[in-house]
C-alpha cells in the first residue's frame, strides 16, 4: 500500500461536506488540465484554487460558496 498517495476521492468528499458544496468538486493538479476539463463539460464549470495547491472544478452554485468562503477563480 502507498502511504504518500493524494487521496483525491477522500479529499473531493470533505470539501463538498466543508463548504455545503452541491457535488463534491474533481481536484486537478495542473491548470491547464482543470481549464481544459472544465471547458470540456457539457454545463458551465468554473476552475478554483484550492487551498491545497491543487485546482478545483465546480459547478456555479458550488464556485459561488467557494468565493464567499474566501477562494479564488483560477485566472
Amino acid at each position: 500500500m502507498n502511504t504518500n498517495s493524494y487521496d483525491w476521492q477522500a479529499k473531493s468528499k470533505q470539501i463538498k461536506e466543508v463548504y455545503g458544496l452541491r457535488h463534491r468538486p474533481d481536484i486537478l493538479s495542473h491548470r491547464t488540465s482543470a481549464l481544459e476539463w472544465a471547458n470540456g463539460m457539457r454545463k458551465l464549470h468554473f476552475v478554483i484554487l484550492g487551498d491545497d495547491c491543487k485546482f478545483w472544478v465546480v459547478c456555479p452554485a458550488d464556485a459561488s460558496r467557494l468565493i464567499k468562503a474566501g477562494y479564488e477563480y483560477a485566472k
